[in-house]
């Protein structure tokens, strides 16, 4: 394109040689008017060729210029009509960065949408934050956590965000030293257990620290857990293991004939208590590893209730103690193995706390695509404190602590239930005892 101005210049840089030498030859041969006449012909002739000359570059230009301003102005569809000759590399060579800015921003927006999402699912806190501190950028989990709009977070420093004086000396110590640190915090009204990483963001603008922030509730929870479950099985490993060595030791300083009769059946009682235990323990551990085959079948409910009750007559006939299926039969596909094991050990659970005399009230209903069944028991009930942790392996409350059983039956059936593909709840309203509900789908959907 330059080549071609060039020689454009050239032709209207002749035309005025032309003139000029017309100029000189008239005013030798005297003629002025002559020489007038020719020169406002040949500045006329010129000005029409320049202007046919430059119109199609001045065109291109204006075009480029207009649209480079809407390309700024964020119009980046935007493009320049394609020029005729010279003026055309200039037209399609701008269309072309155009194309090139716009793939460019398209990637970034993909980029930032992609980034944001990923910050969006997160269900860690999750804050931005500039060389001064001032909040850039937080996701949900960091709202929540906070209690604060995030309209309201963004341009606010950290400690008027966050509130707190130990989050907020960690980002600062970070930004100074340029190097991340953790710590574990307590947060909140609540002193919710918080661990704090601060990473710094290096060529990141105006963000300078990234700081995650992640709930510990649910691992000191589950911490708590193991703990106890440790803790339950030395004791109820323990016990028995210490009456048996009671009893043989004694036995070893010399009994009475008479009396060794009773010793071998305290013991016999105390390896099955242990025998007990193990099978129980291994029971438990294959059903939450779905190492058990679950096979199957329609099962009518009042059926199963009456065959557990059975099963549980040695200990609610000497209590008097009764079991009463209150509904119409109702039936339920699903292993039968693991079904009656499910109602024999609510059945047991509620016998342990059922007043002599008393009544064990079982019931079935329809729910459309599930099948409830629920055991109520005429007892103390549970507290409010022990509620949601009474399906947990061991646990026992303050109140069952002298009771017989090792505090696993209740977390069989969870397992057992879940494997089912159903839900087990429990609820006690004051003065009615506890009352235990599993729903089943009516239709097996568990894994065979």
């Amino acid at each position: 394109m330059r080549r071609d101005l060039a020689l454009r210049g050239a032709v209207v840089g002749l035309l005025a040689a032309g003139i000029a030498g017309v100029i000189g030859f008239v005013e030798d041969n005297g003629s002025r008017s002559v020489a007038f006449a020719l020169v406002a012909g040949l500045g006329t002739a010129g000005a029409i060729a320049g202007y046919f000359a430059f119109r199609g570059p001045a065109r291109a230009v204006r075009n480029v210029t207009e649209a480079a301003g809407h390309i700024g102005e964020g119009e980046l569809g935007l493009r320049v009509p394609d020029a005729n000759g010279s003026p055309g590399q200039l037209t399609r060579a701008f269309n072309l960065m155009a194309d090139r800015i716009e793939q460019l921003f398209d990637s970034v927006a993909a980029e930032h949408a992609r980034l944001e999402a990923v910050f969006d699912a997160s269900s860690d806190a999750m804050v931005a934050l500039a060389p001064d501190t001032g909040v850039r950028f937080l996701n949900p989990a960091a709202v929540e956590v906070f209690g604060i709009a995030m309209a309201d977070a963004i341009g606010r420093s950290f400690i008027e965000t966050a509130r707190d004086y130990e989050l907020d000396a960690l980002v600062r110590r970070v930004i100074a030293s340029g190097s991340g640190e953790t710590s574990v915090v307590s947060f909140g009204p609540g002193r919710v257990s918080l661990r704090a990483a601060a990473l710094p963001i290096r060529e990141g603008g105006d963000w300078a620290v990234l700081l995650m922030l992640t709930d510990l509730t649910e691992v000191q929870r589950v911490d708590q857990v193991r703990r106890d479950f440790l803790s339950n099985v030395s004791h109820e490993l323990r016990t028995p293991l210490a009456a048996i060595r009671a009893l043989v030791e004694t036995m070893e300083d010399g009994v009475d004939a008479e009396d060794s009769p009773e010793f071998l059946r305290r013991i016999r009682q105390q390896v099955e208590r242990l025998t007990s235990l193990v099978n129980e323990l291994l029971d438990l551990s294959r059903i939450e590893s779905g190492a058990i085959s679950l096979q199957p079948e329609s099962v009518e409910l009042s059926a199963l209730v009456s065959e557990a009750a059975s099963l549980l007559r040695t200990r609610t006939e000497p209590a008097g103690v009764r079991v009463a299926y209150e509904s119409e039969p109702v039936s339920v596909e699903g292993d039968r193995a693991s079904l009656l094991r499910i109602v024999s050990n609510l059945l047991d659970n509620a016998a342990k706390w059922s007043p002599e005399g008393g009544t064990i009230h079982v019931s079935a209903r329809d729910e459309g695509e599930l099948v409830a069944l629920c055991v109520q028991d005429e007892g103390p009930g549970i507290p409010g404190q022990d509620l949601s942790r009474v399906f947990e392996r061991f646990y026992k409350g303050e109140a069952s602590r002298s009771a017989s059983g090792v505090g696993l039956g209740l977390a069989i059936v969870k397992h057992l239930v879940r494997s089912h593909g159903g839900t087990a709840t429990v609820e006690s309203p004051p003065g009615e005892g506890a009352r235990f509900t599993v729903r089943l789908p009516r239709i097996f959907v568990g894994k065979p």
